[in-house]
């Protein structure tokens, strides 16, 4: 079955899932497109962890890793678009440029996606976004948005999130020449771009703009790592690859805690719904919302949480759960079928929104 082709391995995924309540919530699980593989590690995912090296590979990140993470050029995904248009447009804020990326304009009025990538607060990987991006814009048939928003520490909260407050501004005042439909604007993120996505909606209730859907992709949902329902490894399904999946949890696990000491001048902060959504008290007024989680992603309860609390204050959500993958795995598209399937799954709930 690994010599199937990928197109063979993403009809599987596509085709192969099942609804698995979970305290109440009702999570979509895709399962490995290997029939003879039960359980563990999806093998792309453990043949990748197996030979990754570098800065935090088998440990927490520290502070001298951070420039040898930024210089990094490995990309892990490829291009699987056709032809799609980019665009780069520089907008000139009264004391700052802000930069971002615009895909598939066309003399088409389209539907808009706005998308902020992960990378810890600290990271951009462009090729990985630029990829990303143009594969959703082509799938949803949408303008996607890129913004390249401030990088901590240099630039610690709010700065980014004023910045992908400002791209999504900018999209919705500047929608026609930008051949969007200002009433049909999505928001996705993700990892940490999950997170900003949820504080730009945060911070949209007295903007003269409606975001349709928000789709999130392995998102950071609390950084206080004090969500009311504790993490546990017991939560994960450690009969195969023990040790190599534990590893990797406890590496992220840990790493959160380098993230709050980049991004917060004042750790007192990690409480403010802004940093840690899942904190937010009031759900109720979100946009219908598609999560995307991992089986072996440390956020993956913190998703859970939230989809539950989602689901309480009756927001429309989809949950999909990925099995056998790690956390932001979409960022391996060409690699891993999920990644194409995640993004399709996105897509197409933002098309149902928008077309009720």
């Amino acid at each position: 079955m690994m010599n199937d082709t990928h197109d063979n391995l993403i009809s599987r995924v596509k085709h192969r899932s099942h609804l698995h309540p979970e305290d109440g919530l009702q999570i979509i699980q895709k399962v490995f497109p290997e029939n003879e593989v039960q359980g563990g590690l999806d093998p792309r995912v453990k043949a990748l962890l197996e030979s990754r090296e570098g800065p935090a590979s088998r440990r927490p990140m520290e502070m001298n890793d951070l420039q040898e993470v930024r210089n990094s050029t490995e990309c892990n995904n490829e291009d699987i678009s056709s032809n799609v248009r980019i665009e780069y447009k520089t907008i000139h804020l009264p004391d700052r440029k802000l930069n971002i990326r615009i895909y598939n304009r066309t003399k088409e009025e389209k539907p808009g996606i706005v998308f902020y990538h992960g990378g810890g607060f600290f990271d951009q990987d462009t090729l990985v976004m630029e990829n990303l991006c143009k594969y959703m814009a082509q799938e949803a048939d949408a303008v996607a948005v890129a913004v390249e928003y401030r990088l901590a520490p240099e630039h610690p909260y709010r700065a980014g999130l004023h910045d992908c407050l400002e791209g999504l501004r900018y999209v919705y005042e500047f929608a026609s020449e930008l051949g969007i439909n200002a009433k049909q604007i999505g928001l996705i993120g993700d990892s940490v771009g999950g997170n900003l996505a949820l504080g730009v909606h945060h911070l949209s209730k007295e903007e003269p703009w409606d975001i349709s859907h928000i789709g999130l992709l392995c998102p950071l949902l609390d950084l206080s790592d004090f969500s009311r329902k504790a993490w546990s490894i017991e939560d994960y399904d450690l009969r195969m690859q023990p040790e190599l999946i534990r590893e990797e949890l406890i590496a992220m696990r840990e790493s959160v805690y380098f993230i709050q000491s980049l991004y917060l001048e004042n750790l007192g902060d990690v409480f403010l719904s802004l940093v840690s959504p899942l904190l937010r008290e009031n759900k109720k007024e979100f946009p219908p919302i598609t999560m995307i989680a991992a089986e072996f992603d440390f956020l993956r309860i913190q998703a859970e949480e939230f989809s539950e609390e989602l689901q309480q204050a009756n927001v429309p959500l989809r949950h999909v759960e990925y099995q056998g993958m790690e956390h932001a795995f979409v960022r391996k598209l060409g690699h891993y079928p999920q990644a194409e399937d995640a993004v399709k799954e996105i897509v197409k709930d933002f098309w149902r929104v928008i077309s009720s």
